[in-house]
Order: C-alpha cells, then sequence, then structure tokens
C-alpha cells in the first residue's frame, strides 16, 4: 500500500510559460496563453502518474484525489480584465466570493464512484483528511483527534444516506491578502444549504447570497432576509465559540471586532 500527494508548483504565479505547449494556443492573449501551457503542463504530469498507475496493474486498486487549495488567481498577472477568468463565480483567489473559495474536487474510486457521477453535497477540504484514513481502514475513534474539523465523504462517494449536506461550512481569513478586489479583504463566511453569508470584517458588513439562484453571487439578499442574516449570524458565533479562531483587530483601538451574535443583536436593534 502507498499514499503520494502530488503538488506541483504550477498553476501558479509567476505566470511562465511551457514553450512545448504555447503553439497550442496561438489566439489567446500572450500571458493567458502562458497561463495555459502551465495548465496543460500540470495535466500531463498529472497523466504519466495515471499511466503509471496502469503500468504498475494497481490503477483499479487505486483511489485518486483531485482538487486545488484555492480558486483560480484573477486579481492581477492574467491577461485581459482582472476579476473575471473564473466566471461565472464572482471573483478569484483570497476573495470570500465563489470565485475564491469554490475549487474542483474529483474523486476516482473504481468499482464505487461512477464515471462521470455528480453530488451537489457541499464539502471542504478538511473533509480529505478523514475520508483518506477511513478508505486506509484506520479506526477512526483512535486515529483522529476530538476537534476534527472534516468530516469522511465515504457516504456521498458511496451515494449513501448521509448528513453532511445539512451542516454549515466555515470559511475564516482574518487578514488582508496582497492583492486587491471584489471580496479581497478579512472575512469570514458560513455556508448553510442553498445559503452563504459573508461576514466582512471591515464595519463590520454583511452579505447573503442564494447560490442555488444566484451563483454569481450578485444579488445581495441581506436587506431583505433579516432571519436567515441572523440565524446565520449565530451559527457563525457558535463556530467561533467551538474552534477559538480569532476576529480581526480594529486598527484605531487595538481590540477585536464585533462578534457576529454582537452584529446581529445590534442589526435587529436597528430593524425598524
Amino acid at each position: 500500500p502507498f499514499f503520494l500527494h502530488f503538488a506541483p508548483y504550477a498553476v501558479h504565479a509567476p505566470i511562465m510559460a511551457n514553450h512545448r505547449y504555447i503553439g497550442n494556443y496561438p489566439d489567446l492573449d500572450r500571458r493567458e496563453a502562458a497561463y495555459a501551457t502551465m495548465i496543460e503542463t500540470m495535466d500531463a504530469a498529472l497523466g504519466r502518474v495515471l499511466d503509471a498507475l496502469e503500468d504498475h496493474g494497481v490503477a483499479e486498486n487505486t483511489v485518486v484525489i483531485f482538487t486545488s487549495d484555492n480558486g483560480g488567481l484573477s486579481a492581477h498577472a492574467r491577461g485581459g480584465p482582472p476579476h473575471v477568468h473564473n466566471a461565472p463565480l464572482r471573483s478569484g483567489k483570497g476573495s470570500a466570493y465563489e470565485g475564491g473559495t469554490r475549487v474542483p474536487l474529483i474523486v476516482a474510486w473504481p468499482g464505487v464512484t461512477d464515471r462521470g457521477g455528480r453530488s451537489n453535497t457541499p464539502v471542504i477540504s478538511m473533509d480529505l483528511h478523514p475520508t483518506i484514513l477511513e478508505l486506509t481502514g484506520a479506526r477512526l475513534t483512535e486515529a483522529l483527534p476530538e476537534d476534527e474539523d472534516g468530516s469522511s465523504l465515504i457516504p456521498v462517494l458511496r451515494d449513501e444516506d448521509h448528513a453532511l449536506a445539512d451542516r454549515p461550512l466555515v470559511w475564516h481569513m482574518p487578514h488582508q491578502w496582497g492583492a486587491a478586489g471584489p471580496g479581497i479583504e478579512p472575512f469570514t463566511s458560513i455556508r448553510n444549504g442553498r445559503w452563504k453569508l459573508l461576514y466582512f470584517h471591515d464595519g463590520p458588513r454583511v452579505e447573503l447570497y442564494d447560490l442555488t439562484n444566484d451563483l454569481e453571487e450578485r444579488n445581495d439578499l441581506a436587506p431583505n432576509e433579516p432571519r436567515m442574516v441572523g440565524q446565520l449570524l449565530r451559527e457563525l458565533d457558535d463556530w467561533f465559540t467551538e474552534t477559538g479562531a480569532r476576529m480581526s483587530l480594529d486598527k484605531n483601538t487595538g481590540e477585536p471586532i464585533a462578534s457576529p451574535v454582537d452584529h446581529a443583536i445590534r442589526l435587529e436593534s436597528d430593524d425598524p
């Protein structure tokens, strides 16, 4: 048995063309063509890994997981206007919007997952740790800490009954990334079902989106859905209590910004 974690540096800045592939993209902007060659280089490297599995006769007994650590770069260094490269998702790497946090996840488990099959259950990268442990046959009660963030995705992959679709997912970024653009600022966000609440630390201020009907996150429903805003702010506050995560500090006072529940109370008091 073996475990391989293959994490190529590309696709990543600085954007540098692989001249073996540049001729495949004559109609693209020069920088976009270079970016495309980096993607093709990564694909070719992954292909060599898959070929090796076939050559060693273990492809049918190997689970392959393909994913990314963040959304595609779009704020700078790309061809054309910024913040549009992940359309229809809004913005890109470093952003609270879907372009920054929604990533590909493909799992090939011979004999279990169907080729071309799809699940609409929202999951998060921390789920991969307990999933891989369970795939190895490890006893999860002994292998996992009590405060493990993720949940095993085995029931999702087997298409069995599970409750993972009903759990909230949280992203927390209490610092300023180097780039600028839509949603690229200190934030905490929570998704529960179709609803996604963005808690921007500057203010603080909130935005609410229905991802089922507005994947592009263009229609902020926070003013029209105060009850859902309050519910998600309280769920977010529970997450802070459970994890001990820290809020951003106000540069003027040096104190943490308002907690989600304090902000919810203020919004309710302001509601006529």
